[in-house]
C-alpha cells in the first residue's frame, strides 16, 4: 500500500516538474523572441567555436580552449550544430542547449527537499528571482555563457539539503561540468570543501570531489592567462559597481540604475571617489552577512551569500576591461548574474526562516525585487534582443562562398570554409 501510494505522488511531483519547466521555458523564450525567429549564434559563439566545429575534427575542437579556460559545452554546443544540424537551421543547436541550461537552477530549485523552501510561495519566489533578474539577457539562450548558469546551479547545490536519486546524479554531473566551462564555479571549491568539513557526510564529499576533479582538470591543462583581462581588484570601484550592479539595477530597474550610473562615472571622470556607492555595500552586505551567520553555519543563506561573495570576486577579478568597464547598465551582464542570484536567494532564505521583522522587511524588498523584475522584463538591451537572420545569410554564404556571415551583436562575423 505504502509503494501504490508512492507512486501516484511521484508522478504528479513529475508531471508538476514538467509543467513548471515548460512554463518556465515559455517565458525564457517570449522575452528576446527573434533569437528563435531569426536563429542566432552569439557573438564568439559563432565567429570562434563553430568556425572551431566546422574546421577541425571534432574531437580537437572540444577540447580547445579560448578566452584563457576550456568552455565544453561551447566547444560540444558548435559540435552538435556542425555535424548533427542542416547549415542553415545550426544556431538552433545552440539555442537549444542554451534553454536546457538555463533551465537547470529552476530544476534545482523545484527538486529541493528543504523545508524552508516548501510552502508554494516562497519557491514561486525563487523561481520568479532567477526569471526575472534585470540586466541578464546577455546569458539568454546561448552556450557561450552557460559557464555562469552552471556556476550558478553550483551555489544552490552547495546551498541547499543533499538530493536523492536522479536529482542528486544530475548535481553531480553538474558539479563535474561546470569548472570545464569556465573558472566561475572553480571559485566555490573551497566553499564545498568547508562544507565537508562542517557536516561530514558521503554525499558532500562526492558533490566536493565532483567539482574538485572538474577544477583540476580546468587548472592543470587549460587555464592560462590571456590579455585584456583586468585579473585586478579596485576597492572603490568595485565598490561602486556592486552599488550599480546588485542594488541599483535590481531596485531601481534599467532606467533608474543609468541616472546612477552616470552619477558614479561623472564622480570619477572628476578624479573623485563617489561617496555614497562606496559606502552602500559595507552598510548592506556587513550586517546581512551577521544576521545570516546569527542563524547558525548550517543556514542556506550563510552559503548562498558565502557563494556570492566568492563568485563576484573571481568575476570582477577576471573582467574583461576592467572595474570601469563594469561601471555600464547594459555591459558586462555576464558577470554579475551568478553573484546577483546568489545574494538574492540569500536574503530570500533568511525571510523564509526567520522571525517577525526581519521576514517583514526582507519578504519587502523581495517583492520589490519582483515588482521591478515584472516591469523591465522587456527592458533588454537591442544589440541582444536583435540581429542578422541566419538562414538569408548562408542563402548569400551559397551563393558567394567568400561571403562573410553576419552573426549577433551586430558587426560580429563568421566566415566558413568551402572545402568542407
Amino acid at each position: 500500500m505504502k509503494l501504490a501510494g508512492r507512486r501516484p505522488q511521484a508522478s504528479r511531483l513529475a508531471a508538476m516538474t514538467v509543467l513548471s519547466l515548460s512554463a518556465y521555458a515559455l517565458a525564457i523564450s517570449v522575452r528576446m523572441p527573434q533569437i528563435i525567429v531569426k536563429g542566432r549564434f552569439w557573438a564568439e559563439e559563432g565567429a570562434i567555436f563553430f568556425r572551431h566545429a566546422w574546421d577541425e575534427p571534432a574531437w580537437h575542437a572540444a577540447w580547445e580552449p579560448y578566452g584563457g579556460y576550456l568552455n565544453l559545452v561551447a566547444n560540444c554546443a558548435a559540435i552538435l550544430a556542425r555535424w548533427c544540424m542542416p547549415l542553415n537551421l545550426a544556431p538552433y543547436a545552440t539555442i537549444s542547449l542554451g534553454l536546457f541550461f538555463q533551465l537547470l537552477p529552476p530544476f534545482l530549485l523545484i527538486s529541493a527537499r528543504d523545508r524552508w523552501l516548501g510552502p508554494w510561495p516562497v519557491r514561486l519566489t525563487a523561481l520568479l528571482l532567477v526569471l526575472l533578474m534585470p540586466g541578464s539577457e546577455e546569458v539568454w539562450l546561448q552556450t557561450l555563457h552557460c559557464q555562469f548558469e552552471l556556476a550558478l546551479c553550483c551555489g544552490i547545490i552547495l546551498s541547499l539539503e543533499t538530493a536523492r536519486g536522479t536529482p542528486a546524479a544530475i548535481a553531480l554531473c553538474v558539479l563535474v561540468l561546470a569548472p570545464l566551462c569556465g573558472p566561475a564555479a572553480i571559485a566555490l571549491c573551497p566553499l564545498f570543501v568547508a562544507r565537508v568539513v562542517l557536516e561530514r557526510t558521503w554525499a558532500r564529499l562526492l558533490q566536493c570531489s565532483a567539482i574538485t576533479a572538474g577544477s583540476v582538470v580546468q587548472i592543470l591543462f587549460f587555464l592560462s592567462s590571456p590579455p585584456g583581462r583586468a585579473y585586478a581588484l579596485h576597492p572603490f570601484i568595485n565598490l561602486s559597481v556592486i552599488t550599480l550592479k546588485h542594488f541599483a539595477i535590481p531596485f531601481l530597474g534599467i532606467h533608474g540604475a543609468e541616472a546612477v550610473n552616470a552619477s558614479i562615472r561623472a564622480t570619477f571622470a572628476a578624479g573623485h571617489i563617489p561617496i555614497i556607492p562606496t559606502l552602500l555595500p559595507p552598510l548592506i552586505l556587513i550586517p546581512l552577512a551577521i544576521m545570516l551567520l546569527r542563524s547558525g553555519l548550517r543556514h542556506p543563506g550563510v552559503w548562498f551569500f558565502a557563494s556570492f561573495a566568492f563568485t563576484a570576486g573571481i568575476c570582477y577579478f577576471g573582467a574583461i576591461g576592467g572595474g570601469l568597464a563594469m561601471l555600464d547598465v547594459f555591459g558586462n551582464e555576464r558577470y554579475v548574474v551568478v553573484p546577483q542570484l546568489l545574494l538574492e536567494l540569500s536574503v530570500l532564505s533568511l525571510a523564509a526562516t526567520s522571525r517577525f521583522r526581519v521576514a517583514l522587511v526582507g519578504r519587502a524588498a523581495l517583492v520589490w525585487l519582483l515588482v521591478v523584475g515584472l516591469t523591465n522584463y522587456w527592458e533588454v538591451n537591442p544589440n541582444v534582443a536583435n540581429g542578422p537572420a541566419w538562414r538569408p545569410e548562408v542563402s548569400a554564404w551559397k551563393a558567394n562562398p567568400n561571403h562573410t556571415l553576419q552573426i549577433w551583436p551586430n558587426g560580429w562575423t563568421t566566415q566558413l570554409n568551402t572545402h568542407q
